[in-house]
Formats: structure tokens, C-alpha cells, sequence
């Protein structure tokens, strides 16, 4: 909770008072006319599809001591605050409010896929030792990450901050207002193709992080992903570089992994000592994740007592590999987001966790660009490699999927492709049946979840 004085504000966001107190004192920003609570502060942002000036209206002013506008209102607040720019006022003020608490560390997390988990995996650790906070939600972007900054109130030691991009500049505006002096990059993959054209421009946008790194901070990097060397040419000198993997040359090599009844048992190498560890996730892409995490808790003297309880009981977000179990059937929910490399992890997963039938439902991947087709067809044969008992699609796209699996051997029994999510769960209450395992995924336009909902509801 920011608490500072109007002429403070003013000289952080480069406005012009029009109407107010200069020493008056305000608390708290909030930019949803929906959701206002005990903030004093409310920044009007704009979007292609509505503007937050067109809601204050006498009403809401009423409730709020202040207002940030970048363009005329018909009624004023208590406190109104002209800007150029309202969306450049609410990053400039966050700027302004991690540089007046300098004492807190930001860790900084990006990466094609992993990256939600492990900012998850890596709270519960720290929190073994450290007073620690996390950005809650899908908080990650240009408004996200400055709302995230505004809730340091100077005692934590550490504040973990997951960044998302879909563009060239957006990692390093991120970085620029949070300062962060620990970055992870959990890997590189085509997320966000559409919009940066190859994966080369994803990484050179990944690693904007690292480049606003000092020297003494700390770079954790996937060791088997092939960009990662390139990330190390980014930095200044003096950035501590720590790897983590399968791979031989990893800092934090993992090995010998095995699902057992709840979760998965694995053995960490640092430093040629074996830590067994034991955690109540699923597949082998929550191994890389929960290995950035630890890499960094280790890093901070967080020790192996520590660790092993923190990673023991994770708690992730939302529709991120949310595994449950109704009336003898797993439900496999990874339904927030997807792509390429986070589909190929959630299909492993599906295959490698214990039951008789694994169903694959799946819906479209979007951003993808040019390479739309290709890669959801490469998806179609994936599965087939995977040897997944059925599949169900529905999507354009995911269409391309059913087409490609039969293709590459699938009976064509084994494959659906429904139009409706409602007539999935129709069609599942009606075949499901116990020590089933199902994957629900696609990209977040698709709304997968709802498949989940109607069946629990059913």
C-alpha cells in the first residue's frame, strides 16, 4: 500500500495539479471502478475497447479522494492530477515507489511456459526463511506488474515477480519499474510467435531480463535449452550465472525421477551431494521448474531442511496442472494457457501419471502466426507417440490435431472433434468410466475450464 503526499505523486507521475491539497497524503491505487475498496488513488486507464474516464461520473468521485486523468473530465475529484499519458503515470508511479524501497529484492521470473509454477514453487520455499510476497494472479504485464509493486510496504525481503511478454520492449519496461537483482528464465519456446516471428526474437525478448541485471545478481537459466547460451552475452560483467537440468553440465542436475502415489520422488545434485526430495506434483516439466526454484532458494541460504519441506506441499495457481479426483476418474485441469512446448509437457504428463485410459481433450493454440498449422499437426503426431488412448478436440485448429493423429495411426474410433464444449461433457458423462485419466488443455481464448465445470456440475 503506497501512502505519499500529492506533491510527491505529482512529481512522480510528471502531472500538473488541477485541483487539491500539494500536502494532503494519499493511500492506495485502483484502476477498476468495479473494485474499489480503501484505495484514495484512482488512475483512469484506457484500452482498445474502453476508457475509465467515461465511468467517473459524480457517483464515483464521491468515493474517491483522488483522480489521475490524461485528458478532460466533466466533473473533478477532491484531488485531480492531469497526465500525458495515464498508463505511463501508473508505471512511472510504481518506479517511483520500488525506488523508495530499495531493501526489498526483486526476483524477476519470465520463460515461454513453467514460469506461473515457479514463481508458486519458489514462495513456498522462501517462506521457509523469508518474509516473502509474490504477484498474485496474471499480474504480469504492463498494468499487472506496476499494480504488484504498489503492494512492497518495505518489510518484505523479497518480492517474486512473473513477467509476460508478447513483444519486443515489455521485458525491459518490466524490469526498469520492479529493478530486479535475481532473474529466472525457465525456458524459450514459440508462446507469442505470432506477434515476435521466430523464437529468436522470443529470446532475444526473454532476455531483456538479464540485461537489466548488475553485477553481483543472479541469472538462473534452463541449461537444456539451446538458448541459454545466448543469454549469457546479454549481461554485464560480474552476473552470477546458475544452471539448472537434466543436462551434465547443469549447477542443479536432476536425476532419476519416479511418480509415486502422491506426487513425484527425485534426486537434485549440487555440488557432487545427492538430495533426495520428494513433492506432491506431477511431470517431469514441474522437475525444471521446482529446479529454478530451488537453484535461487539455495542461492539465497535457504537450506536443504528447508527446501524439501517447502517443495513438499505446493499450492499452484489456477488451472496450472491441477490434478483431482472425482468418483475414481483423474482430472488432469491445465486449462489456463498454451502453446507448443507447454502442450508437449501436459500430453507427457497425461501419459506418464498412473491409470488405465488417458483422453486428451484439447482446444486451439493461438499466437501462433505462420506456423499455426504445422504445430498443431506436430501435436497430432505427438500424441500418437505418446500412445494416448483418445482424443477429443474442438477448435479450427485443434481440428488439424484429430486430423494428424488418425494420420500418424490413431484409429479413427479413438478420435472426436466436437464444436461444442457442452456436448464434450455430454460426451464424456456418457464414456468416462473409473481409473480414466483425462487432459484438459488449450490457450486461454479456448476457455477449457468450462468443459471441467459442466462435468462437475453434471
Amino acid at each position: 500500500m503506497i501512502e505519499y503526499t500529492v506533491a510527491q505523486i505529482v512529481k512522480a507521475v510528471h502531472g500538473k495539479l488541477i485541483s487539491g491539497d500539494y500536502n494532503q497524503i494519499l493511500k492506495g491505487i485502483s484502476t477498476d471502478t468495479r473494485n474499489l475498496k480503501d484505495e484514495d488513488i484512482f488512475i483512469a486507464l484506457k484500452g482498445n475497447n474502453f476508457d475509465a474516464h467515461d465511468f467517473l461520473n459524480k457517483k464515483i468521485l464521491k468515493n474517491l479522494k483522488a483522480v489521475i486523468i490524461d485528458h478532460e473530465i466533466k466533473h473533478k475529484a477532491e484531488v485531480t492530477i492531469k497526465v500525458n499519458d495515464t498508463s505511463e503515470a501508473l508505471q512511472d508511479l510504481a518506479r517511483f515507489h520500488k525506488k523508495n524501497n530499495p531493501e526489498v529484492k526483486v526476483i524477476g521470473i519470465t520463460g515461454s511456459s513453467g514460469k506461473t509454477s515457479t514463481k508458486d514453487i519458489l514462495y513456498e520455499i522462501l517462506k521457509q526463511k523469508y518474509n516473502v510476497k509474490k504477484n498474485e494472479g496474471n499480474l504480469n504485464n504492463q498494468i499487472g506488474v506496476p499494480l504488484t509493486i504498489f503492494r512492497i510496504d518495505g518489510s518484505e525481503d523479497y518480492f517474486i515477480i512473473e513477467m509476460g511478454m508478447s513483444q519486443l520492449g515489455e521485458i525491459k519496461l518490466l524490469a526498469d519499474i520492479s529493478n530486479p537483482r535475481i532473474a529466472i528464465i525457465t525456458n524459450v519456446g514459440k508462446a507469442h510467435i505470432e506477434q515476435l516471428n521466430s523464437v529468436e526474437n522470443i529470446a532475444k525478448a526473454k532476455g531483456e531480463l538479464i540485461q537489466s541485471l548488475k553485477c553481483g545478481d543472479l541469472a538462473v537459466l534452463n541449461y537444456d535449452n539451446k538458448f541459454s547460451k545466448l543469454f549469457h552475452n546479454l549481461g554485464e560483467e560480474g552476473i552470477k550465472y546458475k544452471h539448472f537440468g537434466f543436462g551434465g553440465g547443469a549447477d542443479y542436475k536432476i536425476k532419476d525421477y519416479e511418480f509415486i502415489e502422491k506426487g513425484m520422488q527425485f534426486f537434485l545434485i549440487y555440488q557432487n551431494k545427492k538430495y533426495r526430495l520428494n513433492t506432491n506434483l506431477y511431470g517431469k516439466h514441474n522437475l525444471y521448474n521446482i529446479a529454478a526454484a530451488v537453484t535461487v532458494a539455495n542461492q539465497l541460504d535457504v537450506n536443504w531442511k528447508q527446501i524439501k519441506s517447502g517443495i513438499k506441499e505446493i499450492k499452484l495457481s489456477s488451472l496450472r496442472s491441477d490434478i483431482r479426483e472425482i468418483k475414481g476418474i483423474k482430472i488432469i485441469n491445465d486449462s489456463y494457457n498454451a502453446n507448443p512446448l507447454s502442450m508437449q509437457n501436459a500430453l507427457k504428463l497425461l501419459k506418464d501419471i498412473e491409470g488405465k485410459r488417458k483422453i486428451a481433450i484439447l482446444g486451439d493454440m493461438l499466437e501462433l502466426g505462420q506456423i499455426k498449422e504445422d504445430e498443431h499437426r506436430k501435436i497430432g503426431k505427438y500424441i500418437v507417440e505418446q500412445s494416448i488412448d483418445f482424443l477429443i478436440t474442438t477448435g479450427k485448429l485443434a481440428k488439424l490435431i484429430s486430423k494428424s493423429a488418425v494420420e500418424n495411426g490413431m484409429k479413427k474410433e479413438s478420435v472426436k472433434h466436437l464444436t461444442n464444449k457442452e456436448k464434450i461433457s455430454d460426451y464424456l458423462l456418457k464414456n468416462i468410466k473409473k481409473d480414466d485419466v483425462l487432459l484438459i488443455k488449450g490457450s486461454r481464448g479456448m476457455k477449457m475450464e468450462t468443459i471441467l465445470n459442466n462435468l462437475i456440475n453434471d
